[in-house]
């Protein structure tokens, strides 16, 4: 029994391929979720979440006001104007903006409701919801640091009597001024807590959604369908890809070989079924999102089927590189597992890219998976046209690496295939 036992352990630990996906597989997808999850880096120095600011009041108590939002900690303020705020928000390249409308320090002074709206990527939700927390109380807090609190307090009790009597409300005021010395007493005779009055004046802004859903097209549906269906098709072709490797093993490549067509013509043959396969996978997988689900394709059919176009050239020359590149099919299957789930994880397959930290959000750029999301997302969600910049952008890196994957597997396979056939 002992020696059956020791037997399995050392096969177990000859093979490679069993030793790669036990633990190399497992080590890259904890280590990838932590840092997505904050797991890495904890009590050390907080992650800022970057701001846009649109200053559209041009005073100085607009200019005092983005000085105190630039002293918070968490937060990293953009002055951006407000077109080009905008139109970063709708390419996905930031979350949100804080608009000064005019009138901030007319108001201000005069303790009313401060003009600020926070227009927004609904996307983005959990950003922007994690900017609240540090806004609400801040802006609550400018008039004490810049305006007349005083004056607010005022307007605050006379919205709870609106029907009183000039004279009710002659001394509900004056009683609130009294109430307003009492309050700033306190608050010198306190430890200094900055958030104090926070809840009496409030710290209300209006919210707009910039980019939001239209008709069936939800965040959710749209990423299940693009990051599923990116991720399964890299499967796929590399399933499609091994297959020079089962022909080589069987003796058909060296068949094809001895026939007059040119040995690199065996390869472009396997990379067209890849692409039409590639082709054919996604346009399955969109149909039936559409006809069970309702994903709305048919308001965005060009840009749908570029997209397709464009994420099947990359994908498949991904699994004729990888083919080309391994020794044997079982190198193959280690490699691409390993690869594939570390890719979909940084490249927004597994979970959307904005959830994840600033500097894993950064590194997702180097996955097929991010520029072929992101491209779906612009047609799907942000409904950019085909000749955006952004979106014509994208659909050129997934060309550049089809290109790039696709002439290193010629090379590759004239090195690795051929001589061993």
């Amino acid at each position: 029994m002992i020696k059956l036992t020791i037997k399995d352990l050392r096969l177990f630990f000859k093979d490679k391929r069993s030793m790669l996906l036990s633990f190399a597989l497992p080590i890259a997808l904890i280590t990838l979720f932590a840092l997505a999850f904050g797991g890495a880096g904890q009590g050390k120095k907080d992650t800022k979440i970057s701001m846009q600011v649109s200053d559209l009041d041009q005073t100085p108590s607009s200019a005092s006001a983005m000085q105190v939002l630039d002293s918070l900690k968490n937060v990293e303020l953009l002055k951006v104007p407000l077109e080009k705020a905008q139109e970063n928000i709708k390419k996905g390249d930031q979350a949100c903006v804080l608009i000064i409308h005019k009138g901030f320090s007319d108001s201000l002074t005069a303790g009313k409701e401060l003009p600020l709206e926070l227009q927004y990527d609904e996307a983005q939700e959990i950003q922007v919801g994690l900017l609240q927390q540090s806004l609400i109380p801040t802006i609550a807090m400018l008039p004490f640091n810049i305006g007349n609190p005083k004056a607010v307090m005022r307007n605050r009790f006379d919205k709870m009597v609106p029907g009183a009597s000039d004279t009710v409300k002659q001394n509900i005021q004056h009683k609130s001024d009294g109430l307003f010395d009492a309050i700033t007493m306190g608050e010198m005779q306190s430890d200094g807590n900055d958030n104090a009055g926070a809840g009496l004046f409030g710290g209300d802004i209006k919210m707009t959604k910039l980019v939001a859903a239209e008709k069936d097209n939800s965040l959710g549906l749209v990423q299940a369908v693009a990051g599923t269906a990116v991720m399964m098709l890299l499967f796929s072709v590399v399933g499609i890809g091994a297959g020079i490797l089962d022909e080589k093993q069987e003796g058909t490549l060296k068949r094809l070989l001895y026939t007059p067509m040119n040995p690199i013509k065996i390869l472009f043959g396997k990379m067209i079924s890849a692409n039409v396969i590639s082709i054919f996978q996604l346009v399955v997988m969109f149909l039936f999102a559409s006809l069970v689900f309702g994903l709305d394709i048919y308001s965005h059919l060009s840009g749908l089927i570029i997209t397709i176009v464009a994420t099947a050239f990359a994908c498949s020359a991904f699994g004729v590189f990888l083919a080309s590149f391994a020794k044997s099919r079982q190198q193959v299957q280690g490699l691409s597992t390993l690869i594939i789930l570390v890719m979909s994880a940084i490249g927004g397959s597994m979970m959307p890219i904005f959830f994840m930290p600033a500097f894993m959000q950064k590194i997702a750029v180097i996955s097929v998976n991010f520029w072929s999301i992101q491209s779906f997302y612009d047609i799907f969600w942000r409904n950019l046209p085909i000749t955006s910049g952004t979106f014509l952008s994208r659909i050129l890196v997934l060309l550049l690496i089809g290109t790039i994957l696709n002439s290193l597997a010629v090379v590759l396979f004239r090195k690795n295939i051929l001589k061993l056939s």
